[in-house]
């Protein structure tokens, strides 16, 4: 008989698998190899679609359109081996590889995709991401050999041929390609009867929206479950009826009765009927994978175990009952991920199973609840009732808890179904059989099986693939239960889920989706918890880990390799470092009995049994008493926390009722007071913030010392912004984390639902201290009732509507003066001279003045300080000082501001090519002999001062270097400072002390959340600069560039008569983007990346805005006729055009924008170690606006290249003088 390719399948397949050469050799010589060889590729593409059908089941493929999606996805990967055999037989004809016929390279790499047949291995939980790795690694081996092997030359050359071929197919399918990908894409979409999504990346964004859909619909549903009848309720009323009819006493029974129980009898059977009907979709697919794994498994056995056919009796009946559970284990575990995805998917419809089997009567709840504990069991459970050491334990711990906290039980952890083992399953008599041998016999081998097939479904909960679907199922089952004991979705009462075993990965793994749903706290007591490292466990209040020495099945959590201490930025280890979770050694105690942790019958040393220590640390967790070691760092006090303990810095210092001269001070603006966070309960009825009123208009003057509601006006615009910054608040554990290393977050607004911009700014700091002006334009309306609504008399009957966001300020009134010397030696008290505004001399009014020495920060450095400042070289030109006078009527300097910076008269005037090399030079060049002076310099084409008039606006430039000297700061320690950015707005204002042109600034500051509790937002330069405690004016240097291009920051008048300037949209986008970083995207925090950080953030607003301009400007529907009808603007809106091309290749030096700022994703909040790899990626496509000085630099280039002019402010450490710190300059290239 003559030898085939097909006659010796088998065979062939074991040598590829050995990857032997002889096995490529023959497949190109014997007849019908190309035969077998496609045979191998259709097998391999079934198994590979099989292995990833969870793709499917995430898209809820009906079971129909399933299976013949499977085939199409099977075609289509045939189609992809086509496509490499072409590609792999093109680049054979490059130069430095290896020729080959067509058909040899069909026949090679079709024989080498054999591995790919055992994918359907990959479906299995945990393990099957691996296995799919070593099985495509094995594939190219093949490749690489047979390639060798059909081409007779070196492994080498063969390598490089596959590989050019593999890279070519790669461009094609993002090229050329493209239309045949998208059109198969196209055919599986359309068979598959929905829009495949297929990118694991999208699969959160999934599940967050059936997350939210399902909160909203179970407690609906829930309140229809008393009156739904159960598969439980009618076998039992069936089974009534059949023992009412067995055991009847009465001979004679009426028409009724017989009526009654034929009518049973036939809804028995119908009901029974129907669970066949139900199940036989899983008997069909429980046959069909124990029928792969048999016919995948044979090989294996033939070419590794042919061995076994030798041995007699005994031992081959020992080896075939292995083989049989190894085929049983395979089967198991290739189905175990099946219910959580026919679930996902609407196999079984959406119904969770609310029966609890147990015989207890159910207990009233009571009516307040402090607490809610939730008890997820171990592996060992198959039913509803819990195992004899379990009920024990459950029974001993509910009676030592406080009245007020409820424990619920009856939950089977592994089921999204909430369906037990003995339940409407294919196999629920085997089960059932089991569980009365378990009974009898708890060392029996049927309580082994049930454990072996939790241990697969824990195994699901950790895969990356099907964990994130079944903990979004047990996190419903969970979420009902609560919903059924009486849980209010918004009432904020913690939970706590203890989990045993098993439980303690199902517990870990609920709890973030329920946090997701719900605003209360969340926390995990895992007793002998097996938790894999890829749960987000950052996401949960605290995680307990009980854990005796002996306990071995616990050290089971080392097989998964995210909790070695090697892959230091899992989950795990950085929840460990962050102090989120305690291991808690409960000494030489094991896992289950006899030894375990609920054992009643081993005692300690001090005479207290395992179970007794176990319920011990439970309930002195529960209650808050426990004696834990505390392994976090200990809270650090704040800078913030340090300048408060002085009297002046808090506003209460400061009586509303004193006066000042208003001769030589004025109001530092119209509308001015202090910023209340209101009660979590008023925020419904005040639908704001509430203000407390300190500076009115002349028309409101009785608002002063009265508290108003403050509200953001209803205009589109504003509604938009407010929307669009609107977010829950829950905080990370970095933002946690962040708030014990002395960081100042928004705490109080921490779990809050739905938090606008002026609750973030209000409840940014620990206390009501945020003091700030409102801007233009501000209405005044009247609500007569509100006081009754807000269950509030001390609320004003009036409320605020703005616009913009308030300013943060320091003082209420400015005056400018001189200072003539100290009233004595150690004193804070100032004798002064007042500007005169008729002689245009500080001839003025003489007066005492307070300047209270401030308090140190935590490295031990003074924000500012008063030593000398009358001998220094800006007290000729005079200070402007910011203030209000104390209860003793003494004005209180909490902020100054040398006059001479804000003057609009530059002390140099550069041109031309200078301009560079000032800018990269001068500007930032020898500052230690700068120390305690300013510079004003005007760059541009163009230096007169006539540009700069009365009501021209600016976009602000802001960058700040270190503090070095004796007392240098922690970040200007090593070899280099990058320093901050920001911008900003300056507009030329006349100032009424002195009737003189002079500059108002108000940064935006896009700024992480810090120890010296500086909010992102809008800062007036009193607080961020002059402010003698919290501003940087007296510790660093500072370079402030106004740059001004009329196409820029000038007006556009618009069709409907409007002005409109592109510098509002970018002060727009700037107060946005601080909205979202005072929440960090609702994380509640904020820090610096290489992706994320003040410079990032500030030009991706800059960006968002030119973005916008450019497509109001396309999109207008008469930009043209426009044109045409203002003439006098065209010039200045083709500025602007280049303008923007020229600021798009400094912030997009790739050509392409990152697509964070693209898509305005939420990624505020994030830290390097969430996606280091991402980060990076991202920082590198901005690479250029990373460095705050270069950045500057560049963007004022931009404007100067169109025309623009700049104005550059520097100080270097002006004020007092303190001989401990030096100015340290930023980086650049």
């Amino acid at each position: 008989m003559n030898e085939t390719a097909l006659n010796r399948f088998w065979e062939l397949l074991g040598w590829v698998l050995a990857l032997k050469f002889e096995a490529f050799e023959q497949i190109n010589i014997l007849p019908y190899g190309s035969t077998v060889a496609f045979v191998v590729v259709l097998a391999a593409s079934l198994s590979q679609v099989v292995a990833q059908s969870v793709v499917l089941f995430v898209n809820r493929v009906t079971p129909i359109r399933f299976v013949f999606t499977l085939l199409i996805g099977a075609v289509l990967f045939a189609f992809g081996y086509f496509f490499l055999v072409l590609s792999t037989w093109l680049i054979s004809f490059a130069p430095f590889t290896v020729e080959a016929r067509f058909e040899v390279v069909a026949r090679t790499l079709g024989f080498s995709y054999a591995p790919l047949i055992f994918s359907v291995f990959g479906a299995m939980p945990y393990l099957g991401e691996p296995i799919l790795s070593v099985l495509s690694l094995w594939q190219l081996l093949a490749m690489v050999v047979g390639f060798a092997a059909a081409s007779n030359t070196t492994v080498w050359q063969a390598f490089g041929t596959v590989a050019l071929g593999w890279f070519t197919l790669w461009v094609m399918q993002r090229t050329i390609g493209q239309p045949i990908a998208q059109f198969g894409y196209w055919i599986a979409c359309q068979v598959a009867g929905v829009e495949l999504v297929t990118k694991r990346e999208r699969l959160p964004a999934i599940l967050q929206k059936r997350l939210r859909a399902f909160a909203t619909n179970l407690t609906v549903m829930n309140r229809f479950d008393a009156t739904a009848v159960t598969s439980f309720q009618i076998e039992a009323q069936t089974t009534s009826v059949k023992k009412r009819s067995q055991y009847s006493t009465s001979n004679f029974p009426s028409n009724a009765a017989v009526s009654a129980q034929a009518d049973a009898i036939d809804r028995d059977r119908r009901f029974q009927l129907s669970k066949i009907v139900r199940q036989l979709p899983s008997l069909v697919g429980l046959t069909g994978v124990t029928f792969a794994a048999i016919v995948l498994l044979s090989p294996i056995r033939y070419w590794w175990f042919a061995w076994y056919g030798n041995l007699g009796g005994i031992f081959k009946l020992a080896f075939d009952l292995v083989w049989i559970g190894i085929i049983a284990f395979v089967a198991a575990a290739i189905l175990a991920p099946l219910e959580a995805l026919g679930w996902w998917a609407g196999w079984y419809g959406d119904r969770v199973n609310t029966t609890s089997a147990t015989t207890e009567k159910p207990q009233s709840i009571p009516q307040h609840i402090s607490r809610y504990v939730v008890y997820l069991d171990g592996i060992g459970q198959s039913t509803f009732d819990y195992l004899p050491d379990i009920q024990a334990f459950l029974d001993s711990l509910a009676p030592v808890l406080p009245k007020d906290v409820l424990l619920i039980k009856g939950i089977m952890p592994y089921s999204v179904r909430n369906n037990p083992l003995t339940g409407n399953r294919p196999l629920a008599f085997f089960w059932r059989l089991a569980d009365s041998f378990r009974l009898k016999n708890p060392a029996s081998l049927f309580g082994y099986l049930v454990n072996l097939r939790n241990v697969l479904v824990v195994a699901v909960s950790a895969d990356k693939r099907y964990g994130p679907i079944y903990n979004l199922g047990i996190a419903k089952v969970i979420y009902q239960a609560l919903i059924r004991h009486g849980y209010q979705s918004d009432s904020d009462v913690p939970i706590t889920l203890i989990g045993f075993s098993g439980g303690g990965q199902m517990a870990a793994g609920a709890a973030p989706f329920l946090r997701q749903v719900l605003t209360a706290p969340i926390e995990v007591i895992s007793l002998g918890g097996v938790i894999s490292g890829n749960i987000n466990i950052l996401k949960l209040e605290h995680l307990y880990h009980l854990v005796g020495d002996k306990d071995f099945v616990e050290r089971m959590g080392l097989m998964f390799p995210k909790r070695w201490a090697i892959f230091f930025l899992s989950y795990w280890n950085r929840a460990k470092r962050l102090g989120k979770v305690n291991r808690i050694s409960l000494g030489p105690v094991g896992h289950q009995l006899p030894g375990g942790l609920m054992d009643p019958e081993q005692f300690l040393p001090d005479g207290r049994s395992y179970l007794q220590q176990t319920i011990d640390w439970v309930v002195e967790i529960l209650l808050g008493t426990a004696a834990i070691e505390d392994r976090a760092t200990p809270r650090q006090a704040s800078n913030y926390e340090r300048y408060r303990q002085a009297a002046f810095n808090q506003p209460q210092f400061y009586p509303l009722d004193q006066s000042v001269s208003q001769e030589y001070y004025h109001p530092i603006a119209p509308w001015m007071g202090r910023l209340i966070l209101p009660a979590k309960e008023q925020r419904q009825t005040i639908k704001g913030v509430l203000f407390e009123v300190h500076h009115a208009p002349a028309d409101f003057q009785q608002l002063v010392g009265q508290v108003t509601i403050l509200r953001w006006s209803d205009t589109p615009q504003v509604r938009s912004y407010v929307k669009a910054v609107t977010k829950d608040v829950h905080f990370s554990a970095q933002a946690e984390y962040s708030s014990q290393q002395g960081n100042i977050h928004p705490t109080r607004i921490n779990h809050w639902r739905l938090v606008d911009p002026l609750e973030s700014l209000a409840g940014s700091h620990p206390v009501d201290d945020v003091v700030v002006m409102l801007q233009e334009p501000i209405a005044v309306q009247l609500l007569p009732d509100i006081r009754q609504s807000a269950h509030e008399a001390s609320i004003s009957a009036y409320a605020l509507s703005i616009s913009r966001d308030p300013v943060q300020i320091t003082g209420r009134y400015y005056g400018l003066v001189k200072f003539i010397q100290l009233v004595e030696a150690d004193s804070d008290l100032f004798r002064v001279v007042h500007f005169n505004r008729t002689s245009k001399q500080f001839d003025g009014a003489e007066e005492i003045v307070k300047m209270p020495s401030v308090v140190a920060n935590r490295n031990d450095t003074y924000p500012s300080t008063n030593k000398d400042i009358e001998k220094s070289p800006l007290n000729e030109t005079g200070w402007y000082i910011y203030g209000a006078p104390d209860a003793s009527g003494v004005f209180v300097v909490q902020a100054l501001a040398p006059r001479v910076l804000f003057q609009v008269e530059p002390k140099r005037r550069i041109e031309g090519k200078a301009v560079k090399k000032y800018l990269k030079k001068e500007v930032w060049g020898n500052l230690t002999a700068q120390k305690g002076k300013i510079s004003t310099a005007l760059l541009g084409s163009n230096t007169n001062n006539a540009a700069w008039h009365e009501g021209k606006r600016a976009l602000l430039i802001h960058v700040y270097g270190g503090i070095g000297g004796q007392k240098t700061e922690p970040k200007a320690k090593g070899p280099v400072y990058f320093g901050h950015f920001a911008y900003g707005i300056a507009e030329v204002v006349r100032e009424p002390l002195t009737d003189e042109l002079r500059f108002e600034i108000v940064y935006h500051q896009i700024y992480t959340h810090n120890t010296d509790g500086l909010i992102a937002g809008s800062l007036h330069w009193s607080r961020y600069m002059g402010d003698r405690s919290f501003g940087w004016m007296g510790l660093r240097p500072v370079c402030d560039t106004l740059v001004e291009l009329d196409g820029f920051t000038g007006d556009y008048e618009t069709t409907d008569g409007q002005k409109r300037s592109p510098l509002d949209q970018v002060v727009y986008q700037l107060e946005i983007m601080a909205a979202r970083y005072r929440i960090g995207d609702g994380t509640g925090g904020t820090f610096v990346g290489p992706a994320n950080n003040c410079t990032q953030d500030a030009n991706q607003a800059l960006y968002a805005a030119l973005r916008q301009i450019a497509q109001a400007i396309r999109s207008h529907p008469n930009v043209e006729e426009w044109k045409k009808q203002n003439p006098e603007q065209l010039h200045r809106l083709e500025q602007l055009e280049q303008l923007g091309l020229d600021l798009k290749r400094l912030l997009l030096p790739w050509g392409t924008a990152r697509a964070d700022w693209k898509n305005q994703a939420e990624v505020l909040g994030s830290t390097l170690e969430d996606n280091p790899v991402q980060n990076l990626i991202r920082s590198l496509i901005s690479w250029r606006t990373i460095l705050p000085r270069l950045t500057s630099d560049e963007v004022t280039q931009a404007f100067l290249r169109q025309g623009g002019s700049a104005w550059v402010l520097r100080t270097n450490q002006i004020g007092g003088v303190d001989p401990d710190i030096e100015p340290v300059a930023p980086i650049t290239l």
